[in-house]
């Protein structure tokens, strides 16, 4: 990394969004019709509170008993030294790209390449989930109905192809499509946890109840099994920074964003588990049926659960819009340095709507890719979590180095200040236990795809093509004009 001390750092000042671009060396392309409200919503989407209720909450209530509600409150805690840090660089460097962008940023062109890759191969894997849970959501609707794989497969396929023509109308139109989304979807959990509260059965004493999972042994461990799924519901809330270029005062409400995107995700699932808990008449039988269906549809009657799931549809959508547009996002930042393939076409806009439509016709391909290839599609969803913590850690890492060295030198709408260092030491920490517990080897985290664990062969596998890739084509490529410059952030 470069560190002439000659070349003059960005000043925050009163210079306007498209000033401070210019001045990291970037030319303002992108329309800036996103603030606070919709940015947050973003982050919620691609969190989608709904989509992990449904594919998550009968899992953990199956494995760690009423009391793994507790996982939410801990988890957000630990979550929320990953939000602020990532509000400190959001505001710092409001790029498109987000993360991929810190990460280079702070610890040079091969960080930032191979955060960039791991972050967009997890996020490329999130579109199979969605029909995933569009498969739970379609059972609970019409429950005479039978979804097998190849449905599953072809839902999830016209999921993304309708969101990928969506996306290519513009960026205000997605919002607020999004925006729609996510509001109906908070609605929808609100008004099922309201009537899961007048059908209640149990006491608040059912929040400490283990239902035996621990046998006799310590609940720790299947607690730990609880925060590797539960933690999945929580990440993902930095995508609010990948949409910098596009909001107005992007150097402080992306950073805002990025923290409420957590913390309402959150909230709102802690209150829908809670109610959801309360309703429940057989405690056991609840944990043994694995799934949260049967409990909405005792509690609720069968025609209000199906407004609940057709909620559920707009809510699952909502987030294949959010994750979809973030692929995209990073895919520009990434090329927009050369790291891509084919980088002129990725960043390339449409006159008519200022949106990459090369690059969003291929995240649609790419999306689609892991449908067709692999078959055991809950196998891959359990990678996510892991190929995204990567980037964390790689992220944290080269931030942790860089404030030893004294970073920031300039200040920033939001920052840390002196909490800084130890906030990012805590986080650091905290993604290495997060990574650990999700890659230990066990059937419901880490099942087997091949020869290894998912996780283990996803990782090593996009580390080699990674390392391969850079030394073959990308090590000794220049920046194209118009790309954020290393040496220009140097004083920071």
């Amino acid at each position: 990394m470069t560190d002439n001390p000659s070349v003059r750092a960005p000043q925050a000042g009163e210079l306007s969004d498209d000033e401070y671009l210019l001045q990291l060396g970037v030319e303002p392309k992108f329309k800036r019709a996103l603030g606070f409200f919709t940015g947050s919503l973003f982050a919620v989407a691609f969190q989608g509170p709904t989509t992990g209720a449904l594919l998550i909450t009968g899992a953990t209530l199956l494995l760690g008993g009423p009391a793994f509600i507790w996982a939410i409150p801990i988890i957000f805690l630990l979550q929320l030294l990953l939000a602020v840090t990532w509000a400190e660089l959001s505001s710092h460097y409001p790029l498109t790209g987000g993360i991929y962008q810190w990460a280079r940023l702070l610890g040079g062109d091969f960080v930032g390449w191979i955060t960039g890759l791991f972050y967009v191969v997890a996020i490329v894997l999130v579109m199979p989930a969605v029909g995933t849970v569009m498969n739970v959501v379609l059972s609970g609707l019409f429950t005479s109905l039978t979804v097998t794989l190849t449905h599953q497969v072809i839902i999830a396929i016209i999921t993304t192809i309708v969101a990928g023509v969506l996306i290519a109308t513009s960026v205000r139109f997605v919002a607020i499509l999004n925006s729609i989304g996510v509001v109906l979807e908070l609605v929808v959990l609100l008004g099922a946890a309201i009537g899961l509260l007048f059908h209640h059965h149990q006491s608040l004493s059912v929040l400490g109840q283990t239902g035996g999972v621990e046998g006799h042994g310590s609940y720790l461990w299947p607690f730990l099994v609880v925060i590797a799924l539960v933690v999945t519901q929580l990440v993902g809330f930095e995508t609010a920074g990948a949409f910098a270029e596009e909001t107005s005062k992007s150097r402080i409400k992306p950073s805002q964003a990025i923290i409420a995107g957590l913390a309402g995700t959150a909230l709102i699932l802690f209150i829908f588990d809670l109610c959801l808990l309360l309703s429940i008449p057989d405690v056991p039988k609840a944990m043994a049926a694995g799934s949260i269906v049967p409990i909405v549809t005792g509690a609720l009657g069968t025609g209000f659960a199906k407004v609940f799931f057709a909620g559920a549809i707009v809510s699952v959508f909502s987030t294949g819009i959010a994750t979809l547009a973030t692929i995209v996002r990073m895919m520009v930042g990434m090329a927009r340095n050369n790291q891509l393939p084919g980088s002129a076409f990725l960043t390339k806009l449409s006159p008519g709507s200022d949106e990459p439509i090369g690059t969003i016709a291929v995240s649609v391909v790419l999306s689609i890719l892991p449908l067709i290839f692999i078959k055991k599609i809950e196998v891959i969803v359990a990678a996510i979590t892991a190929l995204i913590i990567i980037p964390y850690i790689l992220v944290l890492g080269s931030l942790l180095r860089r404030r030893l060295q004294g970073w920031p030198r300039q200040t920033s709408p939001f920052k840390l200040g002196r909490w800084g260092l130890p906030i990012t030491v805590a986080g650091l920490i905290w993604t290495v236990i997060i990574l650990w517990d999700a890659a230990w080897p066990r059937e419901i985290t880490n099942p087997d795809l091949g020869p290894l664990p998912v996780i283990e062969d996803l990782v090593i596998g996009t580390a080699v093509v990674g390392v391969i890739w850079w030394f073959a084509s990308l090590r000794n490529k220049r920046d194209p004009e118009g790309a954020p410059k290393i040496d220009r952030v140097a004083g920071d």
